[in-house]
């Protein structure tokens, strides 16, 4: 099983443990998550917390794609983090192997760690979504039809281009992180 050739790791966030990307891993070795019988394409971390046993994770793999990302990311609680793998996000404890749920939104085509607002930013096809150290803090409107790209990070607001299909082009749209409320994007609902 290969590893992903790009792996983001952004561990700017206060964490208590360290990380590792692994290109191999034992199947008699690794944490399976989710939890499944038979290995499957994964991308394997070994996660080792400050005051705990480190394990190592098989996170299993979402699509075959260039659009979709694949990484480790700080959560904004210390003792935890997000795995990326291929578009299908999960979040969990790094003491706790049995704590990792898998996140919305489901493709995760984009990440962003907003440090100054303690938030973690996932991007899908349509939408944006913001945590927070215990809960999802945002949802966006639907901003597109089908593609959302961030080409600027600001203090307090992502600024990117959405499709527009009605258009037959990509629009323009601005964020505000501390609030999930946009202006611009496609606006797809209001074309029916």
């Amino acid at each position: 099983m290969a590893i992903p050739e790009k792996i983001r790791l952004e561990m700017n966030l206060p964490h208590h443990y360290q990380i590792h990307v692994l290109e191999t891993a034992s199947p008699t070795e690794v944490v399976r998550i989710p939890n499944s019988p038979e290995p499957v394409e994964s991308l394997y971390v070994k996660i080792e917390p400050k005051h705990a046993h480190h394990w190592i994770g098989a996170f299993a793999r979402g699509f075959e794609s260039e659009e979709l990302v694949s990484g480790v990311f700080a959560w904004p609680d210390p003792d935890s983090l997000a795995v990326v793998s291929a578009g299908y996000g999960y979040a969990g404890r790094a003491a706790d192997p049995k704590s990792w749920v898998r996140l919305q939104p489901m493709p995760i085509t984009d990440v962003h760690v907003m440090v100054e607002h303690k938030l973690i930013i996932f991007v899908d096809f349509t939408h944006i979504f913001a945590y927070s150290a215990d809960k999802t803090v945002w949802k966006s409107d639907r901003i597109s039809w089908d593609g959302i790209t961030i080409n600027k990070v600001a203090t307090n607001h992502l600024f990117g281009v959405a499709w527009d299909a009605m258009q037959d082009k990509e629009v323009e749209f601005a964020i505000d992180v501390r609030d999930g409320k946009h202006t611009g994007g496609a606006q797809p609902w209001s074309r029916r």
